[in-house]
């Protein structure tokens, strides 16, 4: 049973939880926890770009090495493979989901609800940002919040995971540092289940990493993780390295686990 809900319409500050770099680690899940995550009880429905694909891939890596880890997505549908954790990928028609297709516009917000409407088994929901978060304005965000929030109303049965965008560009960093700072304050404030995605690429070997923009300090992603300056090689299309999507898919299966009740 998930000890998170959605759509609280007195939401209580005390409900919010934020899973970053201190969960990027599977210490903690027993087996029995990892076999109810893998029951097929629920489906978990997850959009994204380049980007949010970091999670998904990551999974797919640990799962090649620790099969207790098993997981599968199915492209714009529920799987259908026993003994793993499920993963709806995409919307209605496709994988590849701007703001526009889930949340941004009422097309994508009537998408979301048939998709959840038509699919009980669906008990979370999660979209990723990818490089626009830069270029949001702060009312573009809070339409973000809002929509969520509104959903989780809509939806008391689901839980609606929000997110923050990634840390690994310079452009309008100061921009996409204070836009996601935004999602972590409203998430505190109204009670809500933050996986943070900035802190996870900020942050490698006990160290935060950090850089200057227009004068300002803003999180940077970790050197660590830089396929750009770093010379280390690219993973899957994702824009960074094997070990960054491992590490944002072990938070992920912690955050599951901790949401579901069964992490020690």
């Amino acid at each position: 049973m998930t000890t998170a809900s959605g759509g609280d319409p007195n939401p209580d500050p005390a409900n919010a939880r934020t899973f970053d770099h201190r969960h990027a680690s599977l210490d903690g899940i027993p087996a029995s926890c990892a076999e109810a995550l893998r029951s097929g009880d629920f489906v978990f429905h997850y959009a994204h770009r380049s980007h949010g694909f970091q999670i998904i891939v990551g999974a797919e890596s640990i799962e090649a090495k620790t099969p207790t880890y098993a997981f599968e997505t199915e492209y714009c549908d529920v799987p259908q493979q026993e003994g793993a954790f499920l993963m709806w990928d995409g919307m209605i028609d496709t994988d590849l989901i701007p703001g526009e297709e889930y949340w941004a516009t009422e097309a994508g917000i009537n998408d979301v609800r048939t998709i959840l409407g038509g699919h009980p088994e669906i008990r979370y929901s999660m979209w990723a940002w990818s490089s626009e978060i830069s270029e949001q304005t702060e009312e573009d965000v809070q339409r973000y919040l809002d929509v969520l929030d509104a959903l989780g109303q809509e939806f008391p049965e689901v839980t609606f995971i929000y997110m923050t965008g990634p840390g690994d560009e310079e452009y309008n960093g100061v921009n996409r540092t204070e836009r996601n700072q935004q999602i972590r304050d409203f998430c505190r404030e109204h009670g809500k289940i933050l996986y943070d995605f900035e802190d996870l690429d900020v942050h490698a070997d006990g160290e935060r990493h950090t850089t200057t923009v227009d004068g300002v300090e803003i999180p940077m992603q970790h050197p660590r993780y830089d396929v750009e300056t770093s010379g280390n090689a690219e993973y899957e299309h994702t824009h960074t390295t094997q070990g960054a999507c491992e590490n944002k898919a072990m938070a992920f299966w912690r955050m599951m686990a901790e949401l579901e009740g069964c992490a020690q």
